[in-house]
């Protein structure tokens, strides 16, 4: 198709050298026949070569005897005209069909010369191979082309060159030379080709890009093809070459260079242009689709490894590297970056990160950063133990100083965690570092170092996770469920499942730490279809005895950056034949909601009908700024503000404040943490709208739940 739309592009007239006289309806509308007989064509040969015609070619074998008068009279013209070219196809094979070898018949044979009539057509006729001879017997025949050409050279296939304009080929009708009404001039010194040109013929092949051109045509236009020598045709090698050569310097880059490959595109669009009126051919699409597909998958590697925006590494690229038991794993965590960066743009965010690994390199040297959140990771050649305080009060020191942020300086307070755990995986040592950075930031530690001490409590963590597991395996992980009450009529509308989980050795484990070590140690995918599978469990025994019954479940906002959720809910929703206005995920205002997927997701269940908490609102950082952002249909109020508004105007003020932006946005206001009638009563007073607490009732198993609602029933 790209040879052709060139060929399109540099179309010019044919020469007036080559002539093709046409058996075309006007013949034999004038010969009242269905094909002129070879008398006639006897007198043909007589009229061109009186004309001056230096050769003549008829693209038609002869394979069969007719009358005698008219046979006898074509051969005495073929000893009269020695440069008269009759056609002859050589056995052919393709596929299951083989073609015997059509030739014309003995006498004709003995008094004319041959010319092979054969041609291949490419895929969808957008292209056409033509030979210059073919092999006959022990020797070989030109191909009516090459005869037209007077082509001497080499023996070898070439393509019709279609930027030569088939339609301005010379042409003159057969009756025409017969009745002697022509320019005497025609074809003096020129070759000529006769060939079928008639309605109906079935010589007719497709012009690329055209219409239905008679195959004589075709061989006139390998003739001129050839006028300079067959077309050099360097195939789809070259090409390719290139663009692979192009592809493993690309690798080479941190990030694939966009307007290189935008140039190499653009050459291999408009070089074979420009070859092709060399005479030149090449195939680039080859290339251009490996070159296109290269890049496609460069650019998908580099969003992989590399962070678009800050050009750090991803931290996932950074855990695939070999273990190496020369370099140490550091993570240096800096304190606060939500708080820091709250207000930030993109840019003046990811400006911020640059301007910290730059400071890093002082001291680190070439080595690639990977950034996680609010962690700057980073692999570095051992240092031995006696120097490592020294280079890690070196690290601290780069921070004392303030960095440029949004026009001003700020402090920062880094801690560092560092593994030197040479035998382990490099993911595991990533994630020991972040760890220990974690905990250096919990103990007001400048760094910890994950000695054998601190590897053991790791080791007690990964035992009690495993242990975590085989407790969702044998469904021990247990959900309580704390009734939600509506003040205005102290009516149960639905209640909140509680995760609870007591281990047979450590005892109770807090949820909050199930949850953070389920998220630490990507477990909490599991964990989070494990609670809305319970849940739902019970929400459907629960509906049986108030359809309206709604089960609010907190879910991570970790958990809501994949996708598949959606999919997995749904499920869970048709099993238990709970419907989505049944069912409200609560998110917690304090999570990091700084992953794009995470409101895509959100927004998805809100589209399916499902409602959306803002959980324990108030206490994290840029509180208007989540309730805007999370398309949700509730707002609960954290127990601190709840639990000493009775003697505290501050809280109180809180809570009448997101009470009021809660309806100003058509949510829900739910308090969480009542546990005294004074309290209950100034928040229906207050026109919240939902509560939860000791003083209705503590979180329960579903069947004290269940017997707690028919109580209530009865009572109502």
């Amino acid at each position: 198709m790209f040879r052709a739309m060139r060929a399109e592009i540099r179309t010019h007239e044919a020469p007036s050298d080559i002539i093709v006289v046409t058996i075309d309806d006007k013949t034999l509308n004038a010969l009242q026949t269905n094909l002129p007989d070879r008398k006639k064509d006897a007198q043909l040969l007589d009229q061109l070569f009186e004309a001056g015609a230096s050769r003549v070619f008829f693209d038609k074998a002869y394979a069969d005897p007719t009358n005698s008068t008219s046979d006898e009279a074509f051969e005495e013209a073929l000893k009269r005209h020695p440069e008269t070219y009759l056609a002859i196809a050589p056995p052919l094979k393709e596929g299951v069909h083989e073609y015997e070898v059509v030739q014309p018949i003995e006498r004709f044979k003995e008094n004319a010369r041959l010319a092979s009539m054969i041609g291949q057509s490419g895929p969808f006729n957008l292209s056409y191979v033509f030979p210059t001879a073919t092999p006959v017997g022990r020797g070989s025949v030109p191909s009516i082309s090459a005869g037209l050409a007077g082509y001497r050279g080499p023996q070898k296939e070439y393509r019709l060159d279609f930027g030569i304009d088939i339609h301005s080929i010379s042409r003159v009708s057969y009756i025409d030379v017969l009745q002697g009404r022509f320019d005497r001039d025609t074809f003096r010194g020129h070759a000529v080709v006769v060939g079928q040109t008639y309605t109906g013929t079935s010589d007719v092949h497709y012009e690329p890009l055209g219409s239905k051109i008679p195959g004589v045509y075709f061989h006139a236009l390998g003739a001129h093809t050839l006028r300079e020598g067959p077309p050099m045709d360097l195939g789809w090698i070259p090409g390719l070459i290139l663009s692979a050569a192009l592809m493993l310097w690309q690798a080479t880059l941190r990030k694939p260079a966009y307007r290189v490959a935008a140039g190499a595109l653009a050459l291999m669009i408009t070089v074979p242009l420009i070859m092709d009126y060399l005479s030149i051919g090449v195939d680039v699409f080859p290339a251009l689709l490996c070159l296109t597909i290269g890049m496609v998958a460069l650019e998908r590697q580099a969003r992989r490894v590399f962070d678009e925006s800050t050009g750090c590494l991803r931290v996932e690229a950074l855990e695939s590297a070999t273990p190496d038991d020369g370099v140490l794993v550091f993570a240096l965590k800096i304190k606060e970056f939500s708080f820091i960066t709250r207000d930030s743009s993109n840019k003046v965010i990811i400006d911020f990160i640059r301007e910290g690994a730059r400071r890093l390199t002082t001291t680190e040297g070439k080595v690639d950063f990977a950034f996680h959140k609010d962690t700057i990771i980073w692999l570095r050649p051992r240092i031995e133990t006696a120097e490592l305080a020294d280079h890690l009060a070196g690290l601290q020191a780069l921070f004392r100083r303030g960095i440029a942020h949004a026009g001003t300086k700020v402090d920062v307070a880094a801690h560092i965690g560092v593994d030197a755990n040479y035998e382990a995986s490099i993911r595991s040592r990533i994630a020991t570092a972040i760890q220990s950075a974690e905990d250096a930031l919990q103990a007001c530690t400048p760094a910890i170092i994950a000695n054998s001490d601190y590897l053991t409590a790791r080791d007690k963590r990964l035992t009690l996770l495993s242990d975590l597991d085989e407790a969702m395996a044998r469904n021990t992980v247990q959900v309580a469920y704390q009734p939600k009450i509506e003040l205005a009529t102290g009516r149960t509308v639905g209640a909140e499942a509680l995760l609870r989980w007591t281990h047979h050795e450590h005892g109770a484990v807090p949820p909050e730490e199930v949850v953070a070590m389920a998220e630490t140690h990507n477990r909490i995918d599991d964990l989070t279809m494990y609670v809305i599978d319970t849940a739902l469990a019970g929400a459907r025994l629960a509906r049986q005895i108030d359809p309206k019954f709604q089960i609010a479940i907190n879910i991570s906002a970790i958990a809501l950056t994949r996708v598949q959720l959606i999919y997995d809910i749904t499920f869970l929703m048709s099993k238990h034949h709970i419907p989505a206005e049944n069912i409200i995920f609560e998110v917690t205002e304090t999570a990091p909601l700084d992953d794009r997927r995470v409101e895509a997701v959100m927004s998805a269940l809100r589209e399916f009908g499902i409602h959306l908490s803002i959980d324990d609102f108030g206490t994290g950082h840029g509180a208007l700024n989540y309730i805007k952002r999370i398309p949700g249909t509730e707002v609960k109020i954290d127990r601190s503000f709840v639990a000493d508004m009775t003697v505290s105007a501050e809280s109180r003020s809180v809570v009448q404040a997101t009470i009021n932006i809660a309806h100003s946005l058509d949510r829900r206001a739910v308090a969480e943490g009542v546990e005294d009638r004074e309290t209950a009563a100034l928040l229906a007073d207050m026109g919240c709208d939902y509560a939860q607490g000791y003083l209705f009732a503590r979180a329960m198993p579903i069947n004290d739940l269940l017997q707690h609602m028919r109580q209530i029933r009865i009572a109502a």
